[in-house]
């Protein structure tokens, strides 16, 4: 029993070696779309159209990715693996351009809601990006 206890306590959070950067973006779209404690069909329909543009995917690989973002987001309770993913993979510029996905997002369906804001912020200060950008990408995407 207390071998049992010892293991528990001691077992680190694993990352999940599938997870890459387009799966990571995904991820913290879906955490987005649900900061306002539902996702609207539309701001689905709008992450496979994004994945498509942005990450050069087919729509069946865009309708896969997103899938498999809505899924693994149910099972998550911390999404630092995925920034961390983004912050070591992404350049600046890239980073830059998931501000903008993640304000589409939230746009999707024709409202952003407050803890869309709120959450989309938070991402912009633990991505390092500048607040110059955050507003940029805010503005840009109305």
């Amino acid at each position: 029993m207390i071998r049992f206890l010892k293991k528990l306590f001691s077992a680190k959070e694993k990352v999940d070696n599938d997870i890459d950067e387009n799966l990571a973006c995904a991820i913290l779209l879906v955490e987005i779309s649900y900061s306002d404690f539902e996702i609207d069909k539309s701001e689905i329909e709008s992450m496979t159209y994004l994945f498509e543009k942005n990450f050069n995917l087919p729509r069946e690989k865009s309708e896969w990715l997103r899938d498999k973002a809505l899924n693994l987001h149910k099972d998550t309770n911390c999404l630092r693996q995925y920034i961390k993913i983004i912050n070591e993979k992404f350049s600046k510029d890239q980073k830059r351009q998931f501000m903008n996905m993640a304000w589409e997002i939230a746009r999707a369906d024709d409202t952003v809601d407050k803890h869309e804001e709120h959450r989309i912020r938070k991402l912009s200060e633990m991505l390092y990006i500048d607040h110059k950008d955050f507003i940029k990408s805010k503005i840009l995407t109305k």
